[in-house]
């Protein structure tokens, strides 16, 4: 299994300046719960993830999602940000 350590998404989070946490997922569990799985995809052989963005709000709704096969296809920072703006204002 390849995923990014906890403390390496935290790092990426405050060298960003993002002000919210990057998901660290090293069991697997939250890729498994929204189906994004890639089993055998790693160089490898072993289980990835399927590239994925998701936004999810303050009280843990999903509100956009951006999912790829091909790692190196991501969102625009211009989808993000329109993602972002569409979110409910509480």
């Amino acid at each position: 299994m390849v995923v990014d350590p906890v403390a390496t998404n935290a790092q990426l989070a405050r060298d960003a300046g993002l002000g919210f946490p990057l998901l660290a997922d090293p069991e697997l569990r939250t890729i498994d719960a929204y189906g994004l799985r890639h089993a055998g995809g790693g160089m490898g052989g072993e289980d990835i993830s399927h590239s994925a963005s998701v936004l999810i709000d303050a009280d843990g709704v999903v509100r956009w999602v951006f999912v790829t096969r091909n790692f190196r296809v991501r969102p625009t920072p211009a989808a993000v940000l329109r993602a972002v703006d569409a979110l409910p204002r509480g």
